[in-house]
């Protein structure tokens, strides 16, 4: 019987999560782009999440791609790239997706499992501020009403939020 050998792959050159991130925001500055997220897996998988304020399409991910891929060394690397947009349905990570998404209508998932629906109307470091209908009591009625509420919810309080769109 012979011993089992493994041999760890060699992550010779790899460059750190912090060094993609510089490059990244460098790219993504110049076409006015933001990062939303990145992972870097242990295997250099390499997932890239970009978005604007005027939205990205295919063309704007695969020219990040290819420049981000020139600063980063095939030779001394193994590494998988993906670069996509954080697109509809992708939580809100940066300040930049609530900027982008005032005035439109979002989910906010809570901490305590609730979900609320309605239109952004602000946002700051402490949380957010939407704009909801509710049923409340409305004096000199039999049946509650359907009104519009502000509702002050602070990040503490957010799990996540996501933009709606509706077709």
């Amino acid at each position: 019987m012979s011993p089992l050998v493994l041999f760890k792959k060699e992550r010779r050159g790899m460059k750190s999560k912090e060094e993609i991130k510089s490059m990244i925001e460098r790219i993504a500055q110049e076409q006015n782009l933001f990062l939303v997220d990145l992972t870097v897996s242990p295997e250099n998988k390499i997932e890239v999440f970009i978005d604007s304020l005027k939205g990205v399409n295919v063309g704007t991910c695969r020219t990040v791609c290819k420049e981000l891929e020139a600063l980063l060394d095939r030779e001394s690397e193994d590494f998988d790239l993906t670069v996509s947009s954080a697109g509809i349905g992708y939580p809100f990570k940066v300040p930049q997706q609530y900027e982008k998404n005032l005035n439109n209508l979002v989910e906010v998932r809570l901490q305590n499992g609730n979900k609320l629906q309605g239109k952004l109307k602000a946002y700051s470091e402490k949380g957010i501020v939407l704009e909801c209908e509710e049923k409340q009591s409305v004096e000199g009625k039999k049946k509650k009403e359907t009104v519009r509420v502000e509702k002050n919810i602070d990040f503490i309080e957010i799990r996540e939020v996501k933009d709606i769109v509706i077709f």
